[in-house]
């Protein structure tokens, strides 16, 4: 019998009445295996608000490259003629579609999810491709005509639907990117040595952890540190890997990552309002419960600063 199924049978019913009825069935319909995958995730696509926002994860990019300018003495990346790797990019590409406008040379993305053939058809791009190619403009100026710009994601981007650990990008990368997604990898540190594979030490890195449940954002921290992690995952799943700040930070350093952290979100607040199991009040510094966000970025260095653009 599937426990996690069931425990967590109550959350999907609530999350089911917030969503509208047609993008319930999509999700539904996407758990039937013989159903058509393309046709499933066109519908999904088409009925959630969220994946058909069209600025969305740009304006991820730009608040965490902001807050790194201004916290940091970060230098905004120069995509032009590199090779980027992102992980996690979702249905519809992430911010690799940003690298390709902005002139990446190529673009490999990682995303078990991923279904081939969805990006470029005819409903996805009235839907979300032409909306999104307008914000890019708006936001980086004309580099490109719509056709350009669409026939470069076709010869440019590739998105495998594999982990972190058997990607295979076929290039080193310059630049790496992932958006609330290293949470979610449970062999996150064999998954940090493979990224560390296929980087150098002159590669720019931006990678965005989100420690919350991803349930609840009023209580981020609620049913994680009510209980230990094997309790949690049966109940819930392995959504996430439940891995604090510090861990992801040693896990960086042991596969050879050296990136540096800086803490976007730590409220300490809705720590002190939970429960603490002693699992977690045992081993964690409550300073490090309470970060609820947090970027991990390759640090500007002083003799490499001028020769970035």
């Amino acid at each position: 019998m599937n426990f996690s199924a069931l425990s967590n049978l109550s959350h999907r019913l609530k999350l089911a009445c917030s969503l509208p009825s047609k993008l319930v069935m999509a999700k539904l319909a996407k758990r039937l295996p013989w159903l058509d995958k393309r046709k499933v995730r066109i519908a999904e696509i088409v009925h959630s608000p969220k994946d058909r926002h069209a600025g969305r994860l740009l304006g991820f990019y730009q608040a965490q490259e902001n807050f790194l300018i201004e916290s940091e003495d970060w230098l905004p990346i120069d995509f032009s003629g590199k090779n980027v790797l992102e992980i996690g990019p979702g249905p519809l590409g992430g911010m690799s579609l940003m690298a390709i406008f902005r002139g990446a040379k190529q673009v490999y993305g990682i995303e078990p999810d991923w279904v081939d053939g969805v990006l470029m058809d005819p409903v996805i791009e009235e839907a979300f491709l032409r909306p999104h190619y307008q914000v890019l403009t708006e936001a980086f100026g004309d580099l490109m005509d719509y056709f350009t710009f669409r026939s470069r994601i076709t010869q440019r981007l590739r998105i495998d639907s594999v982990g972190l650990s058997e990607a295979s990008p076929c290039f080193v990368a310059d630049i790496t990117l992932s958006n609330s997604c290293l949470e979610h990898i449970v062999d996150l540190p064999e998954a940090l040595t493979s990224l560390a594979n296929h980087t150098t030490a002159e590669t720019r890195h931006i990678h965005l952890v989100n420690f919350g449940n991803h349930r609840n954002r009023e209580a981020p921290f609620n049913t994680i540190y009510e209980m230990p992690p094997d309790e949690y995952r049966l109940k819930y799943g392995e959504h996430i890997n439940l891995l604090r700040a510090s861990e992801v930070q040693a896990a960086c350093e042991s596969a050879g990552l050296s990136l540096k952290m800086a803490i976007v979100d730590r409220p300490l607040e809705m720590v002190e309002t939970v429960v603490l199991h002693s699992y977690w009040r045992e081993r964690y510094e409550k300073d490090d419960l309470a970060v609820r966000t947090a970027l991990y970025f390759s640090p500007m260095r002083k003799e490499t600063e001028g020769l970035i653009s």
